[in-house]
């Protein structure tokens, strides 16, 4: 009975590499179980200390200091296993955390100081940790999980990493959302629910270990099992992390996968913006404020959670790529036109509920595909780029807009409307150059 269910949600694993994703999808668990409610936090932390009308500028520089954090991290690479650098980035995290935690909860510099400004440093130190935390471990153990799994299995593994992801997310969202219920005790909630985030860390950090001393080897092997190819491999990484770049300015095929990651984190960022401002109008009150996010985040993991258990490989394989890619902005188009018609915090509410919800379960596992019949230039370096940069630099575009514009909902509106008709057409266009490698057997390099 066991194996049915297995056999019909991920397909045919064999015993051990069923052990091997069950503690990745275990790994993703805690990870992502961490980040939600952190995510959380920082956008409520920042709200409360610093204000809402300087969100667009503290997303301006997550992008200045990611460039050398990412500098780091291209060096560190070369030089240790991914394994390695994952106890040492939770080794960092963990400490700088507990720190942060300390003085979230500190009387006079923490939340209970209700002073607001700019000049509430701790406020924009801890946006910026959290922020740089996930983007670095996102990409590392993705990078992780890749090293150590063969095309043929991630078909049917990484089905259940996603759902261990969704599931991780769900679950610790649901404990902050309970530990948010009393708004007036948001000054001692909040640093608690930082602290059990911080200690996931090391917990997510012991599973990698677990991982590595129980599974065998021989499943632990990627595509790059002969020698020769993993030297080969690793010579060419070594090459000037510029590489990347240059494949991503002058490949029509990777600047699609560009164009459209940065359409939909732009398009998100000017519209979750409108959810701020307008959640700040709404719940004045700090304790109300941090409730309403965790109410959105809650259903946010609900609904993603339950389309990654049933209705993503159903989609992705009843649908198609290229569908799927289309109907998520077209799906998206119709809520945000909807905004325009009624710009209330309702409306924007289900907005943001489709761009965060189906983006993760239905869109996220879709574009990841088309990396699938590129060479390991695009792969490696070109990914890279896109996941740490592209993503930071349309955050950082929507935001710069945000500033301009702030509130005119007609204007961000129409614009996002705008944007999101090039997306779908984009999407179209890299979605039939996908299938034609597919179908073709052609190596996109």
């Amino acid at each position: 009975m066991f194996r049915s269910v297995i056999r019909f949600l991920w397909g045919d694993i064999r015993q051990e590499e069923l052990k091997k994703f069950f503690l990745l999808a275990v790994g993703f668990f805690f990870l992502m179980g961490s980040w939600w409610p952190l995510k959380t936090l920082k956008d409520s932390i920042f709200i409360n200390m610093v204000g809402p009308i300087h969100l667009p500028m503290a997303k301006i520089f997550s992008v200045i200091i990611f460039f050398p954090l990412v500098l780091l991290y291209s060096k560190l690479v070369d030089h240790f296993s991914k394994e390695k650098l994952i106890y040492f980035f939770i080794t960092f995290y963990g400490i700088a955390g507990l720190v942060l935690v300390y003085f979230i909860a500190h009387p006079t510099i923490g939340l209970a100081n209700t002073a607001q400004g700019s000049f509430r440093i701790l406020g924009w130190v801890f946006y910026l940790f959290c922020e740089s935390y996930i983007s670095l471990m996102l990409s590392l153990y993705w990078s992780f999980i890749n090293d150590i799994t063969t095309p043929e299995s991630a078909k049917n593994g990484y089905g259940l990493i996603i759902f261990g992801t969704q599931l991780g997310a769900l679950i610790f969202t649901i404990v902050g959302n309970y530990m948010s219920y009393d708004a007036e005790r948001y000054a001692i909630t909040a640093p608690r629910i930082a602290l059990i985030s911080i200690i996931l860390f090391f917990i997510f950090g012991i599973t990698i270990f677990i991982l590595s001393r129980t599974v065998k080897r021989e499943s632990l092997t990627g595509y790059q099992a002969a020698e020769e190819m993993h030297t080969a491999t690793t010579k060419e990484l070594s090459v000037s992390f510029l590489d990347g770049l240059k494949l991503l300015l002058t490949h029509p095929y990777v600047m699609g996968i560009f164009s459209l990651i940065f359409l939909q984190e732009f398009i998100s960022t000017i519209m979750g913006f409108q959810l701020s401002l307008l959640a700040k109008t709404t719940y004045p009150d700090p304790g109300l404020l941090n409730k309403f996010l965790f109410d959105f985040a809650l259903c946010v993991q609900i609904i993603a959670c339950l389309f990654a258990f049933i209705g993503t490989s159903f989609f992705h394989r009843k649908l198609g790529i290229r569908t799927s890619l289309i109907a998520y902005p077209a799906l998206l188009g119709l809520f945000i036109f909807s905004y325009l018609i009624n710009p209330t915090l309702q409306t924007i509410f289900y907005v943001m509920l489709i761009a965060k919800a189906l983006g993760y379960a239905l869109n996220q596992p879709a574009k990841e595909m088309l990396y699938i019949p590129t060479s390991k230039s695009i792969k490696y370096k070109s990914k890279a780029w896109i996941d740490m940069f592209g993503m930071r630099l349309a955050k950082a575009s929507g935001s710069g807009l945000n500033r301009i514009v702030g509130p005119l909902v007609t204007f961000t509106g129409t614009c996002a409307l705008g944007l999101i008709a090039v997306w779908i057409a984009l999407a179209g266009i890299v979605g039939t150059s996908f299938k034609k490698a597919v179908t073709n057997k052609k190596l996109i390099e």
